[in-house]
């Protein structure tokens, strides 16, 4: 074995092949024997570059000296530009360089390499893995989909790439079948089963769901418990709204109950400015940004200290230099090459007295950063419709409507209710809806349309029923619903098919950019939400466009957002009791165009003066909360449920259609 592939160079360099050497060269050979690795080097480089000598030994050279230098990621890249050059060494040079790129987990410059090492080892299964597994990490999963044939589907280890390469690359009909296959082969396992329902969700597959459903459905039998500790806390929120359910273990819970807390908690600053720390992986443009941002911007600077602990990726952060005013800039403390345990230390070196969560157990959270974090108060916020259990979180930041009292029992934290509505938005900095025409969007210009833009995932096949009840009273009326997937629109159709709805009286659109979005929303009629899990954004963007929404009152958090939003805006009759009462109430309204008419002009004239759009008051409200924390905090009391007083009803509006007016 070549000396290299043991991490050390070897002990004299290899003359052979450097017979013929220009004079820098040579003093680089004689400078490397008397131990000079600099000096040699820099010789080297020149040769190189100056000389333009290219050169398998050469550079093979080059990359020992700097392992002499103690600087492996540069010799990595150098024994790769050495094994892309004719020669003998080939295959041992690459086996170098993705060794050291694997140490330094140097995903991108493995990826680059991976052509090559697909041509010299096509039946090394360990390097196979790598540069698959290279590939994905570094948003490249498409290159890798024609090697995936090569893995061994027996083998777990290589079945969970072949998983993560397809969701990686968007290929759901394809990840769908190997699910499929792996569950087939591996039929205990609970991890495969969760992850084909997560997948299945997204393409409206009811049927998996179905199955899923009975086989959990008395939570204390071994596969349950066994199905319930491997599902995430999101997906669960997806499918019910049973708040003791949602309360037991899950994914996060199972992994966070290993994770120390702080040995202590730091005593809240006496006096001073409230220092307040926000996490999240979500600063860019995001739909908690949409909603957060101008919070950041509207705080009280003379109260508050804020600072942003940012994991979002590096790809991702452009966007803050637009987004955020350069004061919110200032304020990131970049932490997303720390790991958890260091994170929470820079948290403690900036001495924040809150830290608020934006995360929750939502995609891309660090809870683990949470649960370590010994600031003398942590709350989730906004992220997660849901308690955070195990992540030793003092308060989460609700509002009456979507935790009233009988939640307090299903939530590790106390409930922090802010009086009016839990979500922040805010007029001043949304796009205003612009005008637009049915004819431009595919839609009839008479009909009823009745609409749902949340995504797939939310499509429960009890919305499928309400829906498909609707319909069946409403027979001139049309659903217009956004969907881009397409095993998702033929999953639809088929469901709808079977409760006597044809696909003529389905419309299906794509994404489009937040202002068309926006244009078009006001286009339908009514909207009609999906359960249990609400519209969250969604929502409060249908509402902005002038579009009312309607909803069904559920038992959980993610199944009251949208109850929330619009007693927000002033249209809390929207909320039906139950399932029949949504139906009716749809059906009656595309009977009633009327009724129509006047909840459009009621959202016209709410838009400006209700508390929904009011970011300056809901940050007012954000920062009484803060200070009541403070205050139990500085008296030496335990968190304990808050209920936020309102600030004085407003007697004007506080924006109008012009900006600022």
């Amino acid at each position: 074995m070549d000396e290299r592939q043991n991490g050390a160079p070897p002990a004299h360099p290899q003359a052979e092949g450097l017979e013929t050497m220009s004079q820098t060269m040579t003093l680089a050979l004689q400078t490397f024997e008397l131990g000079d690795f600099e000096a040699a080097a820099e010789l080297m480089r020149r040769a190189i570059t100056a000389e333009r000598i290219r050169s398998q030994d050469i550079h093979a050279l080059l990359g020992d000296t700097l392992m002499r230098l103690g600087q492996p990621l540069q010799a990595a890249e150098t024994y790769a530009e050495a094994a892309r050059l004719p020669g003998p060494k080939t295959d041992a040079l690459l086996r170098d360089a993705l060794d050291l790129f694997k140490t330094a987990k140097a995903n991108a410059a493995i990826a680059d390499l991976t052509d090559l090492a697909f041509e010299r080892f096509p039946a090394d299964a360990d390097i196979l893995t790598l540069c698959i597994g290279a590939l994905t990490a570094s948003g490249r999963a498409t290159e890798a989909l024609p090697h995936l044939d090569r893995l061994d589907r027996s083998d777990r280890d290589q079945m969970a790439l072949v998983l993560s390469t397809l969701r990686a690359a968007g290929h759901r009909p394809r990840l769908l079948a190997e699910l499929d296959a792996a569950c087939q082969h591996f039929p205990d396992d609970a991890a495969l089963r969760v992850a084909r329902l997560s997948a299945g969700r997204a393409v409206c597959d009811f049927a998996n769901a179905a199955a899923f459903e009975a086989a959990v459905a008395d939570p204390e039998t071994p596969l349950a418990e066994r199905l319930l500790r491997e599902e995430s806390a999101a997906d669960r929120l997806l499918r019910c709204d049973d708040e003791g359910l949602q309360a037991r273990d899950c994914a996060e819970t199972v992994k966070l109950a290993a994770v120390p807390a702080a040995p202590f908690r730091r005593a809240f600053s006496a006096n001073g400015k409230i220092r307040i720390g926000y996490l999240s992986n979500d600063f860019y443009d995001h739909a908690t940004m949409r909603l957060f941002a101008p919070v950041l911007s509207l705080h009280d600077r003379a109260e508050f200290d804020v600072s942003l602990f940012c994991y979002t990726e590096p790809r991702l952060r452009g966007w803050q230099e637009t987004g955020f005013p350069a004061f919110v800039r200032r304020a990131i403390v970049r932490i997303d090459e720390l790991d958890d345990h260091g994170a929470a230390e820079a948290i403690a070196a900036r001495n924040i007295d809150i830290l608020i969560d934006l995360k929750g157990f939502a995609a891309g959270a660090r809870p683990g950063i949470v649960k370590r974090a010994d600031a003398p108060i942590k709350a989730t916020y906004l992220g997660f419709a849901g308690s955070v259990h195990g992540a030793d979180l003092d308060y989460a930041i609700t509002d009456r409507f979507v935790t009233p009292d009988s939640a307090k029992p299903f939530f590790a934290e106390k409930l922090c209710r802010l009086p009016e509505t839990y979500q922040p938005n805010d007029a001043e900095t949304r796009p205003l809806p612009r005008a637009a025409r049915r004819a431009d969007w595919g839609l009839p210009e008479n009909g009823f349309v009745f609409a749902s833009f949340n995504s797939a995932q939310k499509i429960t096949i009890r919305s499928v029923d309400l829906w498909s009840r609707i319909l069946s009273q409403a027979p001139d009326a049309v659903l217009w619903t956004q969907c881009d997937e397409p095993l998702a629109r033929h999953n639809l159709l088929e469901a709808f098919a079977a409760r006597d709805i044809p696909a003529s009286r389905i419309l299906f659109t794509g994404h489009v950019d937040y202002p068309d979005h926006l244009a078009r929303l006001s286009l339908a009629d009514l909207g009609l939400d999906t359960v249990p899990y609400n519209g969250h954004t969604t929502t409060s963007d249908m509402i902005w466009a002038g579009l009312p929404v309607l909803t069904v009152r559920g038992r959980s958090f993610s199944a009251r957002v949208s109850e929330s939003l619009l007693n927000g805006i002033g249209l809390g009759e929207l909320t039906a009791a139950d399932d029949t009462a949504f139906c009716n109430m749809a059906a009656a309204m595309a009977r009633a165009p009327r009724k129509i008419v006047e909840l459009k002009e009621r959202l016209e004239e709410n838009r400006f003066s209700a508390p929904l759009f009011n970011g300056k008051r809901i940050t007012a409200h954000l920062e009484r909360a803060f200070a009541m924390m403070a205050a139990r905090a500085r008296a030496g009391l335990t968190p304990d449920h808050i209920d936020v007083p309102a600030l004085p009803a407003l007697e004007h509006p506080f924006a109008s259609w012009r900006r600022g007016g």
